[in-house]
């Protein structure tokens, strides 16, 4: 074979998910479009706030970094369990409880203003890290199914922030359910003006780096990779495979805990009862698409936060619903999702890659 289709198959081989994603949003674009030429008397004006109105204004685009903020935390968090092939499902459960004990610590705790939220915050990280803890240690004590605890665990955690809202820091003199107003001290400051973004963007963001330097670059984060990927390999070479797979998921309750404690402290400056759960959703969402690797979390997690703000404006200036963009925004995340598209497209490439190479020995 000439060269040039050496060449071909190998870039095509080598960029493989680039182009499988690109295809995957050309698909979900032709899908999205047919159900807004359906059920609108305005498309041209629903795709413009879907795609386009995110970007129109300096409060627009900070709306989707302020909720990109929380999906990556918990998107890292529930990469880390299943890296270790643990479904560890109690991200809501450890972010609704992080944020309920970091509103108590805020509320409460005499520490003056650098130091007050530093501990509202390890308090929140400390919080998730138990809440995994408990699942985590079900698994491997008694067999337990770990889905079926994390997710009832999800509702004591729900109703313990419930309790303690109501019945420890609820301000009487509110028209709704929410906690007292922190004080000043404890609260996130902004950090790009005229947006809601807080400097918890900033934490976020050390918690990636941090994230991507232990899976990519430590020891420990090798051996999670391979005791998810293999386990009686990971057993044979040493590893001790019940304790590595807890630690993953402790830290990824930590990080979910910490997301908890960043949100609340950040984007509210007070504990509402209208702040409840779904983040979980996101963040299995957020690390299925990523594919479990940081740095494609860190994506997903931003096109995650673009697709819910383009959403709320076209439900807020269109006349497609709610539900509908639900809709749309979630056929673009499953054919992004989708490992089988072009798979088998993939293996005539590489066919055809090795053929030019035994070719060429030839």
């Amino acid at each position: 074979m000439k060269t040039g289709n050496k060449k071909l198959y190998a870039f095509l081989v080598k960029h493989f998910e680039i182009i499988r994603s690109a295809f995957a949003v050309c698909l979900a674009l032709v899908a999205i479009g047919v159900i807004v030429f359906s059920t609108s008397k305005e498309p041209g004006k629903v795709l413009y706030y879907f795609f386009i109105g995110p970007f129109t204004s300096v409060r627009r685009m900070g709306s989707i970094l302020q909720m990109f903020v929380p999906y990556l935390f918990c998107g890292l968090g529930m990469m880390m369990m299943q890296r270790a092939n643990k479904f560890n499902m109690c991200i809501d459960g450890a972010f609704y409880i992080a944020m309920a004990l970091a509103s108590v610590t805020a509320l409460k705790a005499p520490l003056p203003a650098i130091a007050l939220p530093i501990f509202c915050m390890l308090v929140g990280t400390l919080a998730g890290t138990a809440t995994a803890a408990i699942p985590a240690t079900l698994n491997y004590k008694f067999n337990a199914n770990i889905v079926v605890c994390a997710l009832m665990l999800n509702y004591v955690m729900q109703y313990i922030g419930r309790w303690i809202l109501l019945f420890k820091i609820n301000d009487p003199s509110l028209t709704y359910t929410a906690s007292y107003p922190f004080p000043k001290e404890a609260v996130l400051s902004k950090i790009i003006p005229k947006t809601g973004v807080h400097s918890g963007l900033i934490i976020v963001l050390i918690a990636f780096a941090a994230v991507w330097f232990l899976v990519k670059k430590t020891s420990l984060g090798y051996s999670i990779t391979q005791v998810g990927n293999n386990p009686n390999y990971a057993r044979a070479c040493g590893m001790n495979v019940p304790k590595i797979a807890i630690i993953s998921q402790l830290i990824g309750g930590a990080l979910c805990g910490l997301g908890g404690a960043v949100e609340v402290l950040g984007t509210f400056g007070q504990f509402k009862s209208d702040t409840l759960l779904g983040y979980g959703g996101y963040g299995l969402l957020i690390s299925v698409v990523g594919k479990n690797d940081p740095v494609k979390v860190f994506f997903a997690a931003l096109l995650i936060a673009y697709l819910r703000a383009g959403s709320a404006l076209m439900n807020a200036n269109t006349d497609i619903p709610l539900e509908v963009a639900d809709i749309l925004q979630g056929l673009l995340v499953i054919f992004l999702a989708a490992s089988m598209l072009l798979a088998k497209t993939k293996h005539k490439w590489l066919i055809k890659a090795s053929a030019v190479k035994e070719g060429e020995r030839a």
